[in-house]
């Protein structure tokens, strides 16, 4: 009973976000299909497990090439995932090529499975895989020779971990930054969880190429060292599964700036800068175009007829910021005078957030905090004892 739960877990948790997202009518199609396959993948993986260590090994012999299958399209699937999430395109025809791995030793072993007898497909899994764990491996018999294909998988696996998920990180980061150059109000759009969990998968991944040095043999023996893994690996799924699903997708106004960018290398004249400049404080000091809870470059750009990056790169020049800091630090300027102000000192800070243009009371407290170095409700309680 135990056993099976421990099984079952994962297996569960990945079914379920695999149904959720597969399945799910929203306008995030590509990118959330993706990471559908993704999670169906890993179930399969631990469906595979499942008739491992419930000892029917015949039967395990021939599902070994869909294990095969399953473990080296997860992580290729996961990235795909974060381009798509990122960028909003793949080109598919492109990126089968990683898929090429799994598709040849899926392959190669079920063609040596159909060639072993049947005795043969128990004596490799009790022998070779169980009391030799990929020891010693005779390659002059077929269920050795099996054995070093699953032996190559693990390390192809073991690589796909660290290239994938650091070049995943890399591109989340890039991602990350260009949301602040763009949107005023990042909260929802950024994927910086993503950046984290990648981090976390890195680390549990860690420990699985642990898991696979012990091999399945010693945890097929204690069936309660089965309980860390389980839950470890149900737990990252999960997480991997609820942010993604409260995720906003980037939107297709971002992506067609940021491949505009590339064009648009013009640079400013002294004299065209300092108008621009003055007609950019303008917007900000007396028409206050900050309240927008949504504003966005681009808004700033159409309402002082120009393109994006003048004004990306106004402010990055002129004031040492990103577009987001530019605008929060006026936001926050804006919410002190309002705490400061006797007529709102009554009002609740979503009141107060919402009156300065923050886009949730979340945003503004980090928002706050970060540049006065207390939050906002502390801030208050100060004025109230002075």
């Amino acid at each position: 009973m135990i056993k099976s739960a421990f099984l079952l877990l994962p297996m569960y948790v990945t079914l379920m976000w695999a149904l959720v997202f597969l399945f799910q009518k929203k306008p995030r199609i590509l990118a959330n299909k993706s990471l559908g396959l993704f999670m169906l993948a890993a179930s399969i993986l631990y469906v595979t497990h499942t008739f491992f260590f419930f000892q029917s090994y015949h039967i395990y012999s021939f599902l070994e090439s869909v294990y095969f299958l399953a473990i080296l399209s997860i992580c290729p699937l996961f990235f795909a995932y974060i381009l798509l999430l990122t960028s909003n395109k793949i080109k598919c025809a492109h990126y089968f090529i990683h898929f090429i791995p799994a598709i040849l030793f899926s392959l190669a072993s079920l063609l040596f499975t159909f060639y072993l007898s049947p005795d043969q497909r128990v004596d490799y899994v009790k022998d070779v895989l169980i009391e030799r764990n990929l020891k010693d491996l005779n390659l002059a018999t077929l269920p050795g020779f099996k054995g070093l294909i699953l032996l190559i998988v693990r390390i192809i696996f073991i690589g796909q971990i660290v290239i994938y998920l650091l070049v995943g990180i890399r591109v989340t980061n890039k991602h990350n930054k260009r949301l602040t150059e763009f949107y005023s109000n990042t909260e929802g759009r950024s994927v910086q969880w993503l950046r984290h969990i990648s981090i976390v998968m890195l680390i549990v991944a860690t420990l699985g190429i642990f898991f696979a040095v012990v091999g399945r043999s010693y945890f097929a023996k204690n069936e309660i060292s089965l309980l860390f893994p389980s839950l470890v690996f149900s737990a990252v799924y999960f997480l991997i599964g609820f942010y993604a699903n409260q995720q906003i997708l980037i939107s297709d106004e971002l992506a067609e700036a940021v491949n505009h960018t590339h064009s648009e290398h013009e640079a400013l004249g002294d004299s065209h800068q300092e108008l621009l400049k003055g007609k950019l404080l303008t917007l900000f000091e007396n028409e206050k175009i900050y309240r927008l809870s949504d504003l966005r470059i681009t808004t700033i750009s159409e309402t002082l007829q120009t393109n994006r990056t003048y004004i990306s790169r106004l402010i990055n020049e002129e004031f040492g910021v990103n577009f987001n800091e530019f605008v929060n630090k006026y936001r926050v300027e804006e919410a002190e005078t309002l705490l400061r102000s006797k007529e709102h000192a009554f009002y609740t800070l979503d009141y107060i957030a919402e009156k300065s243009g923050f886009g949730s009371t979340n945003s503004f407290t980090r928002a706050f905090k970060e540049y006065k170095g207390v939050t906002p409700g502390t801030f208050r309680n100060k004025l109230k004892e002075v």
